[in-house]
């Protein structure tokens, strides 16, 4: 077995660690290779002499040609792409699992590549103190296995994006709505729900469009972020720049919350409406959190609907089946 990317970036430690995770417990070699031919959001995994490519982009947008492979994952796949050979990688999640013990499974060039730095920084930031994404801090062996009752507790940290940073007017209309909805919901859990913990990323646009909403930097570390959402029940969620569901998804689901997010746009294997998640009926539809909120309350169902998404993500993020579930596809897992 054989994984290969461009070079070490945050879209893929999923994949990374979860081979990490997959070679340990089958005691199988580590073997990871930078090739540049890659797509920078794409890796391709050998094995049994079967090649899969798996594509982490953020876009709907094919980042090679399904044809050249044997088997092509795509997280950002629209339902009208399932076809052949094409699969889902369902949703992204960041996070980690030995960091310090992977580095010592890399080739010295690697470790000493520049393209690979921030992520090896990241990994030898075992103390959390010098870096916002503290690989320790996203380590799946400090989940909890079990869902508790936070009194109800809504989380929405979120961030803006400029429309004057991008050249083409569909996304910088795409920007201004995103922007809105994020703003609106963010005073709207705040005006209704007192336990609410909202807020947006304290940039330049945040500070310029919406002053009252800024967060303590101090919050906005993965390890303070995650402390939070470890005391939160309900997580909101909204599409990202592509119209694709962002990584604050799959932290919900590993963390066992409940979740409130606009329609999805992108296929997500058996998650279902109302059993892992509930619908706004739009884009903007901001208006209609306090009522999704109050429905997941009542009678608790949000303690239901975060087991459901606990197990979920056991079984389709967590690196004990992430890569189990890929091989899966090719009827390989009864060699393990």
């Amino acid at each position: 077995m054989r994984l290969e990317i461009h070079h070490w970036t945050p879209h893929h430690n999923m994949i990374v660690f979860s081979y990490l995770y997959f070679c340990e417990e089958n005691n199988i070699e580590f073997d990871i290779r930078m090739n540049s031919k890659i797509s920078w959001t794409g890796a391709i995994l050998y094995f049994n002499n079967k090649t899969y490519y798996l594509d982490y982009s953020d876009d709907t947008k094919f980042l090679d040609d399904p044809e050249k492979y044997n088997y092509y994952f795509k997280r950002s796949l629209r339902i009208s792409d399932v076809k052949g050979n094409v699969y889902p990688l369902n949703i992204q999640a960041n996070y980690s699992y030995k960091s310090l013990f992977l580095l010592t499974k890399f080739k010295f060039k690697d470790l000493v590549n520049k393209a690979n730095r921030i992520e090896i920084f990241r990994s030898l930031d075992y103390f959390n103190a010098f870096t916002n994404s503290s690989h320790n801090a996203m380590d799946v062996r400090k989940l909890s296995k079990e869902v508790n009752d936070n009194n109800g507790k809504v989380i929405f940290y979120t961030r803006l994006w400029n429309p004057d940073n991008h050249i083409d007017t569909d996304e910088k209309e795409r920007r201004k709505m995103q922007n809105e909805f994020r703003i609106e919901a963010c005073r709207i859990l705040k005006k209704n729900f007192q336990n609410a913990s909202v807020g947006l990323f304290p940039d330049g646009l945040s500070s310029l469009l919406a002053p009252d909403l800024l967060l303590d930097v101090k919050k906005t570390s993965l390890k303070r972020y995650f402390e939070i959402l470890r005391q939160s029940d309900i997580g909101i969620a909204d599409d990202g720049l592509k119209d694709t569901p962002g990584w604050k998804m799959g932290e919900y689901l590993l963390f066992g919350k409940a979740v409130i997010t606009t329609p999805l746009n992108t296929v997500i294997e058996n998650f279902q409406e109302h059993t892992h998640y509930e619908k706004l009926s739009s884009r903007s539809s901001y208006i209609e959190l306090p009522g999704k909120i109050e429905y997941l309350l009542k009678d608790k169902k949000h303690l239901e609907m975060g087991m459901n998404n606990l197990k979920w993500s056991e079984e389709y993020l967590h690196p004990k089946n992430y890569i189990k579930r890929i091989l899966s596809i090719t009827r390989t897992e009864n060699v393990f």
